[in-house]
């Protein structure tokens, strides 16, 4: 998803002010019992590389060995997922052979926060059953955190992960500048600007280009960003 220069992503997500609500651990299991988008989750971090053709017969063989054991999407089950549940208990190495498992699990365990891994080549759960070098990640999009701490120097309404108004501001043309720099430097177009849910931006890059980067190409992307973001 790209940002529209104008009126982008970054605009319509500002905050209202600097209230924080009361956090409730109930209404956050009704939230992933009722609202939480499953099905999206599954379509988009399984890039339509799910258990629905038969091109081969060592597709056969793989597709049957996928509904014995229900798993929907390889490409999804080999994703590692980690939560961070009450008291700061954080649990990693976990994945889930469809989007149903990820609802029972997600409303059972009813985590404060979710983090997105990488694609391995074995589920993530299997990661002890094998040698670690042989433990290999695959696939991961880029993704750049902007955070509202990061302009603590220079504004002067705000402080630490307090967010309001008037300094939301540094975020709207941090997203302009590294859209524009994403967009006509790169060639990036499978983008996803998110609100943090605190106190910035996220921006998942999802073209096939970029979750196949290495560590070193994407050091050299974010320095040249960084580079260009100063520029400005």
């Amino acid at each position: 998803m790209e940002v529209d220069t104008e009126t982008g992503l970054a605009d319509k997500m500002k905050p209202t002010g600097t209230l924080e609500p009361e956090f409730n651990v109930d209404f956050l299991r009704i939230y992933y019992d009722k609202s939480f988008p499953y099905d999206l989750m599954f379509k988009w971090l399984s890039y339509f590389k799910v258990a629905s053709a038969v091109d081969s017969e060592q597709d056969t063989v793989m597709l049957q060995s996928l509904r014995e054991e229900d798993v929907k999407s390889e490409y999804f089950y080999n994703r590692e997922f980690s939560f961070t549940l009450e008291n700061d208990v954080y649990c990693r190495y976990l994945c889930f052979k469809s989007p149903e498992e990820f609802k029972e699990t997600l409303v059972s365990r009813t985590p404060h926060k979710i983090d997105i891994g990488a694609v391995f080549n074995i589920p993530p759960k299997n990661h002890l059953s094998t040698e670690k070098k042989v433990f290999i990640p695959k696939d991961k999009e880029m993704v750049f955190d902007i955070d509202m701490t990061d302009y603590d120097n220079v504004r002067t309404c705000c402080e630490g992960a307090k967010v309001c108004s008037k300094c939301w501001a540094y975020m709207v043309c941090a997203t302009k500048v590294l859209n524009q720099a994403l967009t006509e430097d790169f060639g990036f177009k499978a983008m996803l600007w998110v609100f943090s849910g605190r106190r910035g931006i996220h921006c998942w890059i999802a073209d096939d280009e970029a979750r196949t980067m290495t560590n070193e190409m994407r050091s050299a992307v974010t320095e040249y960003m960084f580079l260009s973001a100063g520029n400005e």
